[in-house]
């Protein structure tokens, strides 16, 4: 199942034009994350916009993360990072993606993020960039089998 995710986070990257220099920062047999920058200039004001327009591309629905299938995901996600044998510290729960928001706009950041589901893999996609709109945009994408078992 591997192609698949490592497919669907190209073609995220690729969409932000984040695909040089990207790099996995986790690649297990059913967990894909890749780190990028993106190559084009995005403004704070179009980020949601340009994420949203993932659910198309992809050919997805999005979801809310502290939905079921949002915790649903981010449940399986944990449970294959630890069976690929990374050590892990804390149970996984759907508000840990707020928190990390919102540390990351504590440190001056704006971020915007969207969980996108398809029928055999989920993504969710987070970007952010300096609030003050110079420099880069980042982007993370987290791909994971998953069985469409939720509506």
């Amino acid at each position: 199942m591997s192609d698949i995710l490592l497919k669907t986070t190209g073609q995220i990257i690729g969409y932000f034009n984040a695909y040089k220099g990207s790099r996995p920062a986790f690649h297990g047999e059913h967990v894909v994350i890749v780190r990028g920058i993106s190559r084009d200039k995005i403004e704070i004001e179009n980020m949601e916009s340009k994420l949203a327009e993932l659910e198309d591309l992809l050919k997805a629905r999005e979801v809310d993360v502290l939905s079921d299938a949002g915790k649903n995901f981010v449940e399986k996600v944990d449970s294959y990072i630890r069976e690929d044998g990374e050590s892990v510290d804390t149970a996984p729960d759907s508000g840990g993606l707020l928190r990390m928001k919102e540390q990351l706009e504590t440190m001056g950041l704006h971020v915007e993020y969207k969980l996108f589901l398809m029928p055999n893999v989920g993504a969710f996609v987070a970007i952010w960039k300096d609030k003050s709109g110079f420099g880069p945009l980042y982007v993370e994408v987290t791909a994971s089998e998953r069985e469409e078992i939720d509506n």
